[in-house]
């Protein structure tokens, strides 16, 4: 047991304010799925999503980095994807569809994808105008918020005590805020995969096209699953072809991901967080989830399990 639970080491006590951004986010998509849920309000339209996720993510992220002050933009990774980077990235959203495919089906059953895409996987667009709505509005808009907030801010905030401690609370954060405890699962997989993705290439804006375009794959995508299921013919074979996806995808993944640790090093750029000790890593995690804000962020998520 001792080596699973280290003797707490001494550090200087820390003070992380992103809980207080985080709480306000829960607060709010706690609220908007609640008078979804127990309202006639129409609050599930697309025009009413296109203003409430940048209400809701952007609004608390934005006092955030302002009360934080300038050059905080530094530790984002705010940097534009390069063209090594595109066959990890490649590689990781065949690894986030097929991984989350797999998942869901666990969770709820082969009709559905997980993510966005349970949501409409039987709506059908009027318009092409109205297509592209639903592309900006479900899958692109709401993926480039998430990730600014929890790929950008939560990791930088908590992997100054160790890289694996900005993964994990991340994911952990990001599954909880979907308020889907069915689905749980599937976004702790993609949290902590996108998280990975984040911390090899080095670039933030790498990771929000990566989301996005699994949310556009996830939303228009069903019909496709639907056709190659029926395709296989069986449920074995279908599963079968999936793992294997997953698994070649997960392999060309870790490969192209040593490849740029390697460059970086060779280049002298130094990951400081990947050398804290994981004593320090383990009771600075249990601090933050002992957090007030976090702690409330963390109740708020188990309420709308039960309520949702």
């Amino acid at each position: 047991m001792h080596k699973f639970i280290p003797e707490r080491p001494r550090y200087r006590k820390e003070r992380i304010w992103v809980g207080y951004p985080l709480l306000a986010v829960f607060a709010l998509l706690f609220l908007l799925h609640i008078l979804d849920r127990y309202t006639s309000l129409p609050l599930d339209s697309l025009w009413v999503r296109l203003f409430a996720a940048p209400t809701i993510f952007l609004v608390p992220t934005v006092i955030f980095l302002l009360l934080r002050g300038q050059g905080y933009g530094r530790v984002l990774r705010l940097r534009a994807p390069r063209a090594i980077h595109i066959p990890l990235l490649l590689s990781a959203l065949i690894a986030l569809l097929s991984g989350c495919i797999l998942l869901s089906i666990l969770c709820k059953g082969i009709e559905t994808l997980g993510n966005s895409a349970a949501q409409y996987e039987s709506v059908s667009f009027s318009s092409p105008a109205e297509g592209v709505l639903a592309a900006v509005t479900v899958a692109i808009l709401p993926a480039l918020l998430e990730e600014l907030l929890f790929r950008g801010i939560v990791v930088a905030e908590y992997e100054r005590r160790g890289a694996f401690r900005g993964l994990l609370m991340s994911a952990l954060l990001f599954a909880l805020c979907h308020f889907d405890l069915r689905n749980l699962l599937v976004y702790l997989f993609s949290g902590a995969l996108l998280t990975l993705v984040l911390y090899a290439t080095n670039s933030l804006i790498s990771v929000m096209l990566l989301h996005a375009c699994y949310n556009v794959a996830s939303l228009f995508g069903q019909r496709y699953l639907n056709a190659l299921y029926h395709f296989t013919g069986s449920v074995e074979l279908f599963l079968f072809l999936l793992i294997l996806l997953l698994l070649t995808s997960a392999v060309l993944l870790m490969r192209f991901a040593a490849m740029l640790y390697r460059k970086r090093d060779q280049e002298g750029e130094r990951d400081p967080q990947r050398a804290v000790p994981y004593n320090v890593q383990f009771y600075t995690v249990l601090d933050a989830l002992k957090d007030p804000p976090l702690v409330l962020c963390l109740l708020l998520a188990i309420l709308g399990f039960i309520l949702l």
